[in-house]
């Protein structure tokens, strides 16, 4: 098996020690695996499979079956970037097979796949666990609640962490920057090396495991209680329906609704319970990690593999009823040689005959690069004009149509995954495998894959999700012949025939969407053919959606909450702010800087300062202020403009207070735009 980890192998997130531990686990089954980051590394290998850990970055890219660690809530991919969004949303449909963790991700996926026409994806029951473990519960008086992160997402439970430090119940390890502000809680680094973090649970005996609300609406559990099982130490976690359901009382429990404060208050009290009752707390977690190892060890989610392994082998080699005829049509000018080398190496792919059509006036004009041909390959000169009826004249005998324009290279087994997909409705369109665009996707992709899903670089939003879930170019395209009649296809030539066709055939009918990697895009069609290509069904210019796609921060503990108030967006949504008044923002880091930054003149001459929940002093010439150190008379005449990521906290901290503000203003969608948009303009500098 590989283990393909599409993010950069150097960071230390979660896909590193999650692809290490997967690895000892493989390997304890008697299996030969591979950490790999790129395409050509999976080609080199030749395994038996492919386990992609983060199918939104990339999508299926060799020959080979290609199974999806699906565990990514969505609405977590829908607060990315444009680009991240409308490629993860394309990538994670190009699977063979899913491993999913939780019934949530699998209804969530049957429904993607129910719209692009296809049958429910064989599925398999799997986690970000650890493997197998018999360490012993290692709770002590020396014992903390262990915590680790590197903190790709800032300063995750700032306050509800810095309780805990107080209360000296806290051990931190993770890299030093992101830690510096909780010191006396912090225990050193880690090395991600798929055991020094489960070793470091043991050592501390008891552990904390807190959920995203998106991986609670969903039931997806995070890595946190698997290694905290697995090290044996006792698990103070949130309520989740995952860990509710497998490890019922097992587990110390809290809830989160009333904010970071009440959260740090009500684990404190866990804690005291543990210390005060050692010896039923290391029963809980004696029969925790009896149930992981029983029943959701890696070694254990592992063993269905081969039995998957072996039925899509059986489904890939299932004979077609007869022989498939294809005729290529290869439009363009330039690399015909190569071209019809690549086009008979799919010759070896089932049971498959081939034959090259060619422009009579392309064939004349490479006729001595041809010489010798491919072997066993038919060529077939087309007349001029080009339009469907001469075509429909050159197709005589032949069962389906394919294209192969200039620029394209074809993955082994793209014509028969194709045959085989339109086996039911006629027609297949797959995706293809673009250069990889420059805007950065939101994701730490590794930089050295330069191959991506295209990006809408034509401006055309398809409609339908059938359609905008896969960008699909004329080289995924395959139909049988019948399928052409009375297809309409503008025809100014060979080339404009041939892109033009595949959103004629989704127009006419339905159509098959295979997980069969399609297609590597080398060049662009040319700037002057774009105009003349025909749009797809249901394309139109991008609306400007109503709402941003996350109203508070990744980790606030109640999103709802957070909702619940008016917001800043845009630019012009700053004229909305009430006339009268003073403002005060509340955020005193970057989130505050840039909503100061953006304020209307007007509405900077009532701007008072700046609040926090914990600091007081200056900032920007202006005051910096806790909110209690408000008057009260002008609190409640006063909008406050929530300008940080903790945004339900926030509206919890200034409802507790003794006067309640005028207004509530949320600007994290702005503060969170802006950051988009300054991180593209460092990836794309301006010319000088």
């Amino acid at each position: 098996m590989a283990i393909l980890n599409p993010i950069d192998p150097s960071h230390p997130v979660a896909e590193r020690e999650l692809a290490l531990r997967i690895a000892r686990a493989i390997e304890g089954l008697g299996w030969e695996t591979a950490i790999l980051s790129r395409s050509l590394q999976v080609e080199t290998m030749d395994p038996d499979g492919v386990l992609c850990l983060h199918p939104q970055v990339t999508a299926k890219l060799t020959h080979h079956p290609w199974l999806a660690c699906y565990w990514n809530p969505p609405s977590l991919l829908k607060g990315a970037s444009d680009t991240a969004r409308v490629h993860g949303e394309a990538f994670e449909l190009t699977f063979d097979a899913y491993l999913v963790s939780g019934s949530g991700l699998e209804s969530h996926l049957a429904g993607l796949m129910a719209e692009l026409g296809r049958d429910p994806p064989p599925c398999l029951p799997f986690h970000v666990s650890s493997p197998r473990s018999a360490l012993t519960p290692n709770l002590g008086p020396h014992s903390r609640l262990f915590y680790v992160g590197s903190n790709w997402d800032g300063k995750r439970y700032p306050t509800l962490l810095r309780r805990l430090a107080e209360a000296d119940a806290l051990a931190l390890h993770g890299t030093q920057e992101r830690w510096s502000h909780l010191p006396e809680a912090y225990q050193g680094p880690l090395p991600f090396d798929g055991r020094s973090v489960i070793g470091a649970a043991h050592h501390w005996g008891m552990g904390l495991c807190l959920h995203l609300p998106q991986h609670r609406a969903y039931g997806v559990p995070n890595m946190r209680v698997f290694e905290l099982a697995a090290a044996g130490a006792v698990i103070i976690a949130d309520r989740h329906p995952f860990i509710e359901h497998w490890f019922a009382d097992n587990v110390l429990y809290i809830d989160t609704d009333g904010g970071e404060e009440e959260t740090a208050a009500r684990i404190l009290d866990r804690v005291a319970w543990i210390r005060s009752h050692p010896a039923e707390a290391r029963a809980m977690a004696a029969a925790a990690q009896s149930i992981f190892n029983r029943h959701l060890c890696l070694e254990r989610l592992l063993e269905p593999l081969p039995g998957l392994l072996a039925a899509l082998a059986r489904d890939r080699s299932h004979p077609r009823s007869r022989p498939v005829h294809v005729g290529v049509l290869l439009p363009g000018t330039g690399d015909l040689a190569e071209r019809l080398k690549s086009l008979n190496r799919q010759k070896d792919e089932g049971c498959l005959s081939l034959t090259a059509l060619i422009p009579a006036a392309q064939l004349c004009a490479d006729s001595t690069h041809l010489a010798p041909g491919p072997t066993g390959l038919t060529i077939r000169s087309l007349a001029e004009p080009a339009g469907p009826a001469t075509l429909q004249a050159a197709l005589d005998g032949i069962d389906a149509l394919a294209i192969l324009p200039e620029g394209i290279e074809w993955h082994q087994g793209h014509l028969a995954g194709l045959a085989a997909a339109a086996e039911a409705e006629g027609g297949a369109i797959a995706a293809g495998i673009w250069p990889a665009p420059e805007e950065p996707t939101g994701f730490p992709i590794d930089p050295a894959e330069p191959l991506a899903l295209p990006p809408p670089d034509d401006g055309l939003i398809p409609e339908g999700r059938r359609l905008a879930r896969a960008w699909l170019r004329a080289g995924g395209f395959y139909c049988r012949v019948e399928r052409l009649d009375g297809l309409a296809a503008e025809s100014e030539d060979w080339l404009t025939l041939a892109l033009n066709l595949p959103p004629a055939l989704a127009e006419a009918g339905e159509l098959s969407l295979p997980p069969v990697p399609s297609l590597t895009l080398l060049r662009l069609p040319a700037p002057t053919l774009v105009p003349a290509l025909r749009a797809w069904p249901g394309a139109k210019e991008p609306e400007s959606r109503d709402r941003p796609p996350r109203l508070t921060g990744i980790n606030d503990l109640n999103p709802a909450l957070a909702a619940s108030v008016p917001f800043l967006w845009r630019p012009g949504d700053f004229e909305q702010l009430p006339a009268v008044g003073p403002l005060w923002l509340y955020g005193a880091g970057q989130g505050g800087e840039l909503v100061h930054d953006g304020l209307p003149a007007a509405a900077r001459t009532r701007l008072r300062g700046f609040l926090d929940s914990r600091r007081q002093g200056e900032m920007l010439g202006l005051p910096l202020l806790r909110p209690s150190d408000l008057d009260p008379a002008e609190m409640a005449a006063t909008t406050i403009i929530i300008a940080a990521q903790y945004v339900s906290d926030i509206l919890l901290t200034l409802r507790r207070g003794q006067i309640a503000p005028a207004r509530i203003v949320n600007a994290y969608p702005y503060i969170a735009a802006r950051q988009e948009a300054m991180a593209r303009r460092q990836a794309d500098p301006p010319l000088p």
